[in-house]
């Protein structure tokens, strides 16, 4: 958004814009979390020791995969 209209916005339309951005973080974060929760449940090891004291990059990627992943489908619904 340009500064010309952020200077512009009234006092409203810019509380309007923090809370949604608020919002959709907080959904961002939930999502994050129950995806985490999921993979872990799901995988037939234990992804935390894998990844923590293992050091498994494979674990890694797969759950950097997997947060790109939702990030990508998380803008894509935020944006429309």
């Amino acid at each position: 958004m340009p500064l010309a209209t952020l200077l512009t916005m009234s006092f409203h339309d810019a509380c309007w814009n923090l809370g949604m951005a608020a919002l959709f973080t907080l959904f961002g974060l939930l999502t994050f979390w129950a995806a985490y929760f999921i993979i872990e449940k799901a995988a037939p090891f234990d992804v935390r020791k894998e990844l923590v004291e293992d050091n498994n990059v494979a674990v890694g990627v797969m759950l950097g995969g997997m947060f790109i992943g939702i990030g990508l489908i998380i803008a894509a619904a935020i944006s429309g």
